[in-house]
């Protein structure tokens, strides 16, 4: 398979996901429910935007 993917597209949801991640330990100060949700979706967009900007690379 041979995607095209836009190197701004990967950013943002790189930028996204670290985003996430940042709120998710800044809520567990204050917080202590509602952490994993916001934890679990950063993982996802950061693993998704290195993976994105890994295939941008190799085409």
């Amino acid at each position: 398979m041979n995607f095209k993917v836009n190197v701004y597209t990967a950013i943002i949801v790189l930028i996204v996901g670290l985003y996430d991640l940042a709120y998710a330990f800044n809520r567990r100060q204050n917080h202590r429910r509602g952490n994993k949700a916001f934890m679990i979706l950063g993982l996802i967009f950061t693993v998704a935007g290195v993976a994105l900007l890994f295939m941008h690379w190799m085409n």
